[in-house]
């Protein structure tokens, strides 16, 4: 008696199932929708399918996770119905997936072997058609992180100009070529004192850096948006597609996660990561407050952290590593400010 055809294909389409519900990426080498065009359909062609679009973040700082593959799982057959793969906003699209009907969703990275993907842990997740993202958790633990930007001393040129120098620093990690001097010189916003019915009177450091930085004692400080300013004004001279952004106020966890994903950030300290102090000040042209100025502030990039530890580009000492814990009190001491560049 001879088997068909049919028959044949059927059996064989009915053993790989089992081999794909092991969960082995080698199967991927065989497209689910190629066997489903094969002549085979899983689901009843009178069943509504819609597509969805997922979000894949980390539970642990909410931030999205680029190069994981999620396997969607037919919970009533234990079929695997499709494998996809998150890309950097964290985001991916399944298709035909039954309007009501409940899978099982397994997450893993991309580059890891099936014996991950057998061990992962489950999420259910009941389709229901939706103009927005699904958002699936997972929970990744930090890995140790080394990105190593230029260590560029400010001293002797810049002795006040830790800011543009740890700017330039993150620049010229993307290779983008200019000095710390061009920096200081030719695009960070400046402005003198003035002294008025004897009173001294400067800029806004949230609007321009306070004397000239080539000074040591002509020569105080700058916040962040002028430093996003300098940085924007050499990325488009040069036609450059880098970006850079303020990101004062992120968390601790948000500043961590830039250098989970190697994009080094500028942050604003204290020296030493000591208590800030104010000494002397000036008031403000525009608005007549006084400034307290601050006598050990100082700017530093945050390139790495491994057990606890924080790496930093330090225009005073050079690479150096300290305590999370310190590094972000005084982080938060100095008004959370921090800057990123990135592409």
């Amino acid at each position: 008696m001879k088997t068909s055809h049919k028959l044949i294909r059927f059996g064989a389409f009915f053993a790989l199932s089992f081999f794909i519900v092991g969960f082995s990426p080698s199967s991927l080498g065989t497209s689910f929708k190629k066997i489903m065009a094969d002549g085979f359909a899983i689901e009843s062609p009178e069943q509504n399918v819609s597509s969805e679009t997922f979000l894949l973040t980390n539970s642990r700082n909410g931030q999205p996770l680029e190069n994981y593959l999620l396997y969607i799982i037919d919970t009533s057959t234990s079929t695997l119905v499709d494998v996809i793969k998150s890309d950097e906003p964290g985001e991916m699209k399944a298709d035909a997936l039954v309007d009501g009907k409940e899978y099982r969703i397994r997450i893993v990275r991309a580059d890891t072997d099936s014996g991950a993907v057998k061990l992962a842990e489950e999420t259910m997740y009941l389709h229901q058609p939706d103009d927005l993202p699904t958002t699936i958790e997972t929970y990744v633990e930090r890995e140790a992180t080394h990105i190593n930007v230029p260590i560029l001393m400010q001293d002797p040129e810049l002795p006040n100009g830790c800011e543009i120098t740890t700017l330039t620093s993150a620049l010229n990690h993307y290779r983008l070529k200019v000095s710390k001097t061009t920096m200081a010189d030719d695009y960070l916003p400046k402005s003198s004192f003035t002294f008025k019915n004897g009173k001294r009177f400067g800029p806004d450091p949230h609007q321009a850096y306070a004397g000239d930085p080539r000074k040591a004692n002509g020569g105080w400080y700058v916040f962040a948006e002028p430093i996003v300013e300098a940085a924007k004004g050499i990325i488009d001279s040069k036609s450059s597609r880098l970006i850079a952004e303020n990101v004062s106020g992120s968390t601790k966890e948000e500043i961590l996660s830039y250098t989970d994903r190697n994009i080094p950030v500028i942050v604003w300290v204290t020296l030493d990561l000591s208590p800030p102090v104010t000494s002397g000040g000036w008031y403000i042209e525009e608005t007549g407050d006084f400034h307290p100025s601050y006598s050990n502030l100082h700017s530093v990039v945050l390139d790495g952290w491994e057990d606890g530890n924080v790496y930093v580009m330090d225009p005073l000492k050079g690479r150096v590593s300290y305590p999370e814990k310190m590094f972000f009190d005084s982080y938060q001491a100095m008004g959370s400010q921090a800057v990123i560049v990135r592409r």
